[in-house]
C-alpha cells in the first residue's frame, strides 16, 4: 500500500476544497500563528470586522488558554486550533448554559462516525480517547442582561500530534487522532472540514433549541465519567464521590458515600483512586 502524505498545516485553500466535499458553509479566515485565537474572534466580534457566523484558523498559538484561569493549551505542529464566532439574533443568556456540553458532543460524535476512534467527554469541555486528553474546548460570550450578542467556542484538536513534541509532564496524559489510529497521519485539512460541519450542525440546533430533547442521552452515550470516583473542586468545596452523569441543566452530577446527590455547575473535576 503507498505512503500518504499530507500537509503539515491547514490550507485555506485546501480547507476550503474540504468543506465543499462535507457540506460546511461557515466563513473562515487562516492565519499562520497567533496569541490566543479566542481573543482575536473576541476582537472580530466587538469591531463588526465580520457581520456573519465566521471561524478563524491559526496553525500556531502562544498564548492559548483554558476555562481554569493559569492553564493553557500547548500548541505542538500538525494540530487544528479554531475559534468560532457566532451571532445569534435573540438569545438569552441563561441558554448559554449547556452551550460547551453539546458542542462537545458534537466533536466526540464526529470523530467516533467519521474517523473511528473512541472519543468520550470529560465533564465539562475536554475531549477523551483511551483515557488520554485528546482536545479541549472554551466557551466565552459577549452579552447584556436581556441576550447574548456574541459566543466565542474555541477547540485545540491534536490531529497528527507527535507526543515526542510534547513536554515530559503532559506526554502521558495527551493523545492525539494519529496516535489512536496506529501512528497514521491524517489530513488535517479534511479533519478540520468535518469539525467546522459538525459545530455549524450543532449551533443549529442549539439556536433552534431542538437539542434539549436528546442532551441528557447523547451525553450519557459520551460521558467518560459515569458511575467512575471521583473528586470535584469547585471555588473552598471538595466532593468525592460516584459521578452520575448530568441534570437538565448540565450540572455533574455526584454522589457522596452516604448516598446524597450533588450538583456542580462550574469546577474541576478528575478520577479519584479512592473514596
Amino acid at each position: 500500500m503507498p505512503v500518504m502524505f499530507f500537509p503539515e498545516k491547514i490550507d485555506a485553500g485546501t480547507l476550503s476544497a474540504r468543506q465543499k466535499e462535507v457540506g460546511s458553509k461557515l466563513r473562515v479566515f487562516c492565519i499562520e500563528e497567533t496569541g490566543s485565537t479566542n481573543s482575536d474572534v473576541a476582537k472580530m466580534l466587538a469591531s463588526s470586522e465580520c457581520t456573519t457566523d465566521f471561524a478563524l484558523i491559526a496553525n500556531a498559538q502562544i498564548s492559548g488558554r483554558g476555562r481554569i484561569p493559569g492553564r493553557r493549551w500547548v500548541s505542538t505542529p500538525g494540530n487544528i486550533l479554531l475559534s468560532c464566532g457566532f451571532r445569534p439574533q435573540e438569545l438569552a443568556p441563561a441558554r448559554l448554559a449547556n452551550f460547551t456540553l453539546w458542542f462537545g458532543i458534537a466533536v466526540a460524535e464526529m470523530l467516533r462516525e467519521k474517523f473511528g476512534v473512541p472519543a468520550s467527554i470529560k465533564w465539562p469541555n475536554d475531549i477523551f480517547c483511551s483515557g488520554k486528553k485528546m482536545a479541549g474546548m472554551l466557551t466565552e460570550a459577549h452579552l447584556d442582561s436581556q441576550r447574548v450578542r456574541g459566543i466565542i467556542f474555541g477547540i485545540g484538536l491534536n490531529v497528527n500530534l507527535d507526543g515526542k513534541n510534547l513536554p515530559e509532564e503532559i506526554r502521558a496524559r495527551a493523545t492525539s487522532l494519529r496516535a489512536e489510529r496506529d501512528g497514521n497521519a491524517l489530513d488535517i485539512n479534511r479533519v478540520c472540514a468535518e469539525l467546522l460541519f459538525a459545530l455549524e450542525n450543532a449551533y443549529e440546533k442549539f439556536l433552534a433549541g431542538t437539542h434539549t430533547k436528546t442532551l441528557r442521552e447523547k451525553w450519557n452515550a459520551f460521558d467518560c465519567l459515569a458511575g467512575k470516583n471521583v473528586t470535584a473542586i469547585f471555588a473552598e468545596e471538595k466532593l468525592s464521590g460516584n459521578a452520575c452523569g448530568i441534570d437538565e441543566q448540565g450540572r455533574i452530577l455526584i454522589k457522596d458515600t452516604a448516598g446524597t446527590l450533588h450538583a456542580f455547575s462550574a469546577g474541576d473535576v478528575s478520577l479519584s483512586t479512592k473514596l
